[in-house]
């Protein structure tokens, strides 16, 4: 961060700066009324359901000030909402920003944040519709997205049922993976493309809000959310909300190179950052069995990439299980707590 402290900046020198680091950022025909006003305006869709998430995240706790460039933090920060958005099929239409500034902040810093936000909101046609700016003790930022999404398309969390197939869009634990490489230092122990992977997946996650809506589009999609805190924890959300179980199949846990090659050189457990690592970002489905093939298929053919089965919702009450070669055996949440943690 630069010298020049916030506290020799005024709010609207800030708000100046925000402007121009927005520039002619892309808006959506909905907004009617954004930056400069008291509060913005849009106007939904008359076939559509208003969707609206929040998230805030803390220097030291959420993120590292220091081992990521305002523009990453950008990112990771709109990207962490627009997965709320696309775990309920939805499409993001503007956001705001609320951000506390600490006395490392200037000018620069702020350009390249915002320059950050603007590039990660038109390619996802989200407008920065305005927000708030006060002191803080930490580098404090708070996101607010709203979207929208047709009525019979929603997806929710509490829709799985006995015999659904649960699948993920991606791999899993290689944003927490990156973490441990960053605090270690240990990208030199690792391949240059294994530490670029989960270095990106940490830094800059990719919210899946095209794959949310192909999931929209599928009847045969039953429930659907996003994976932030750990599939041990996320899946256990999801089976309590539908009153079934969730049975993780060992075997169809796919680890990723990059995700072993870091659990090697820091000396972690692949399999445990795997279930229980957070901040990935994926998707979870629950998708009747018969029709999992088709929708795979047809995922594969659009995504250029594989939906990846991890297990299948059974008859219960919202335990979760592992089942190893055919020997079951409970699985405690053991991903991240917002209010039990410490760091992440």
């Amino acid at each position: 961060m630069r010298a020049l402290a916030a506290a020799r900046l005024s709010e609207d020198d800030f708000i100046a700066a925000i402007v121009e680091a927005l520039g002619q950022s892309r808006t959506t025909s909905q907004l009617r009324v954004g930056i400069g006003d008291d509060a913005a305006a849009w106007k939904a869709g008359s076939k559509h359901l208003s969707l609206i998430t929040t998230d805030m995240l803390v220097d030291g706790i959420h993120f590292r000030s220091g081992a990521t460039t305002a523009a990453q933090l950008a990112r990771k920060s709109l990207a962490k909402n627009l997965s709320d958005i696309a775990a309920m099929a939805g499409a993001p239409r503007l956001a705001v920003i609320a951000l506390g500034v600490s006395d490392g902040i200037d000018q620069s810093w702020l350009r390249q944040y915002y320059g950050g936000l603007a590039e990660l909101a038109d390619q996802t046609q989200c407008a920065i519709a305005g927000g708030d700016i006060v002191r803080a003790p930490a580098l404090t930022l708070g996101i607010t997205v709203v979207g929208e999404v047709r009525r019979t398309r929603m997806r929710v969390r509490s829709g799985a049922r006995a015999g659904d197939v649960a699948a993920v869009t991606g791999p899993l634990g290689l944003a927490a993976a990156g973490l441990r490489v960053l605090d270690a230092h240990a990208e030199k122990k690792m391949e240059p493309a294994d530490a670029e992977t989960v270095r990106a997946a940490y830094l800059t996650p990719t919210p899946r809000l095209r794959e949310g809506q192909y999931f929209g589009s599928r009847r045969a999609c039953r429930a659907l959310m996003d994976i932030s805190d750990g599939v041990s924890t996320d899946i256990a959300r999801m089976a309590r909300a539908s009153g079934v179980d969730a049975v993780i199949d060992r075997a169809s846990l796919r680890l990723d190179r990059g995700l072993v090659a870091a659990m090697k050189a820091v000396g972690g457990d692949p399999l445990d950052t795997a279930l229980n690592g957070g901040d990935d970002y994926e998707l979870l489905a629950a998708i009747e069995p018969r029709a999992f093939t088709h929708v795979a298929r047809a995922f594969r053919a659009r995504f250029h990439r594989e939906l990846q089965p991890v297990g299948r919702f059974v008859a219960g009450s919202g335990r979760v299980w592992i089942d190893a070669g055919g020997r079951r055996s409970e699985l405690p949440a053991a991903g991240w707590d917002h209010l039990r943690a410490r760091e992440r």
